[in-house]
């Protein structure tokens, strides 16, 4: 496991499990393929991440965003964006960009300003959308809410939709100051993860 932890660019400081939020049942969950480092609560907390624009995924296809996570791992703070391939698509990468913008932050297609908790914004867009379009009815793939705030984040104020608009879904991280940050991805289902540090 401090294998695992040292390729995602992190050492945890605690024996907890982490705790997070998944947004589309609102219930406390552990994440079994993100684990907790077995690190001795009494050791330094690390965290190895930077503040520049950051991207990932290539030319993946579109998916269909499923579940947002949010919670606190002691060292840092997590946002997990959970996602399936559209019907009679393959499993595979998602393709990402994450950076921070100053704000106002506005919604995508009609440009009106939207309210983030937090003085800076790290604004994460996926080739992805909540709604499986290739069907008639376009059912909705993520039925939960547009606005995540954990209790035990300390770093991230207010995690917030602001976008699913022509196969672009965006989502800003509202933070309480510009932190480093770390991005990576995850398969089997395939996941988005942003840890924010110190």
């Amino acid at each position: 496991m401090a294998a695992l932890a040292a390729v995602s660019g992190l050492a945890g400081c605690g024996r907890d499990e982490p705790k997070t939020t998944t947004a589309a049942t609102g219930t406390a969950a552990t994440t079994p393929a993100e684990p907790a480092s077995t690190t001795a609560s009494s050791a330094a907390c690390t965290f190895s991440g930077a503040s520049e624009a950051a991207n990932g995924g290539g030319d993946a296809p579109t998916r269909l965003l499923t579940d947002v996570r949010v919670g606190a791992h002691g060292c840092y703070d997590r946002v997990t964006f959970e996602l399936k391939p559209q019907t009679g698509e393959a499993d595979g990468p998602v393709a990402w960009k994450a950076s921070y913008e100053p704000a106002p932050i506005t919604e995508d297609g009609s440009g009106r300003p939207v309210q983030v908790k937090g003085t800076a914004f790290l604004v994460v867009t996926m080739s992805a959308t909540g709604a499986d379009l290739s069907q008639e009815a376009a059912p909705a793939t993520y039925t939960g809410p547009a606005s995540i705030e954990a209790a035990d984040a300390t770093r991230i104020q207010q995690v917030r939709r602001t976008g699913d608009f022509e196969g672009v879904l965006t989502w800003v991280i509202g933070l309480d100051k510009k932190r480093p940050f770390h991005v990576s991805t995850q398969g089997s289902p395939a996941r988005v993860i942003i840890d924010v540090g110190d």
